[in-house]
C-alpha cells in the first residue's frame, strides 16, 4: 500500500538531500547570470542613476564573476556542513556539541547566501521575484536543520542522564 506524498513524513536525510537540491538551484541561477540578460543595459541604468561611469562594463563583469564564485562556494560549504554534521553520530556530549556547531554553521551559511543574493539584486537592479524560489528553499533548509536540532535534544537528555 502506498502513502500519499502529502501524508509522508520527512526523512532524516531531508536536510542533506535538500541542501544538494539548493546547490543545484543556485548553480542553475549562476549559469544564467542571476537573470541578467544584458549587462550593457545594467550599466546604462546604473549610469543614468548616477551610480557608475559609462565605461564600467568590465567592473560589473568582475563583480558578477565575484558574486558567482562566492555564492557557489557558500552553497558547497552549506552542503559540506550538513554532511559533516550528519556523519557525526552523537555518542558523547562532545560529539553532540560539535554536531550542533556544524548545524549552526549550516544555518549561518543559508543566511549568508540570502545576503549575497540581496547584494546581487541591489548591485545589478535585478527583479527580486527571480530569486523567490531560491530564498524560499533556503528558508526551508533552515527549518529542516532546526527540526533536526530538536530531534538531537533527545540524545542530549540521554547522554546527560548517563553521565
Amino acid at each position: 500500500m502506498s502513502v500519499l506524498a502529502d501524508d509522508r513524513k520527512e526523512s532524516r536525510f531531508e536536510p542533506i538531500t535538500f541542501s544538494e537540491t539548493i546547490h543545484d538551484m543556485l548553480t542553475e541561477l549562476i549559469q544564467h547570470n542571476f537573470g541578467i540578460k544584458d549587462m550593457d543595459a545594467v550599466v546604462r541604468r546604473q549610469y543614468k542613476a548616477g551610480k557608475c561611469e559609462p565605461n564600467d562594463y568590465w567592473r560589473y563583469m568582475y563583480l558578477l564573476r565575484n558574486y558567482k564564485t562566492r555564492i557557489d562556494n557558500k552553497a558547497s560549504e552549506l552542503t559540506s556542513f550538513v554532511r559533516d554534521a550528519y556523519a557525526r553520530y552523537p555518542s558523547s556530549l562532545e560529539r553532540l556539541e560539535k554536531r550542533r556547531e556544524l548545524q549552526d554553521c549550516a544555518v549561518s551559511m543559508c543566511w549568508q547566501i540570502v545576503m549575497e543574493l540581496q547584494h546581487v539584486v541591489e548591485k545589478f537592479n535585478v527583479d527580486l521575484n527571480l530569486y523567490k524560489r531560491q530564498v524560499e528553499a533556503l528558508c526551508r533548509e533552515i527549518e529542516l536543520i532546526k527540526k533536526w536540532r530538536q530531534r538531537d535534544k533527545k540524545f542530549e537528555t540521554c547522554l546527560r542522564g548517563n553521565n
